[in-house]
């Protein structure tokens, strides 16, 4: 599920996996956990090269999940600040 959201699945299997998960609620919680693990890796530069460039390319081309890893890097910033 991490190559969906780096832009490396064909166009039909993304299809077919968004038609999965807007039918499965389990699935869906498990494709927004893989998300949020795969921002909290790109912002603690836990990705290799090619999947950073990836996620740069690709999934943050989207202005909502820019926003939601902008966020996050904002909230890890403050929680550092606090310890």
């Amino acid at each position: 599920m991490v190559k969906y959201f780096l832009g490396e699945l064909s166009a039909e299997k993304e299809q077919q996996l968004e038609a999965l998960f807007f039918a499965d609620d389990q699935l869906f919680d498990q494709l927004r956990a893989i998300k949020e693990k795969l921002i909290d890796d790109y912002l603690h530069d836990r990705l290799n090269e090619q999947d950073r460039m990836l996620f740069e390319q690709n999934f943050l081309s989207s202005p909502s999940q820019r926003e939601q890893t902008e966020f996050a890097h904002a909230l890890m910033n403050k929680l550092s600040q606090l310890s």
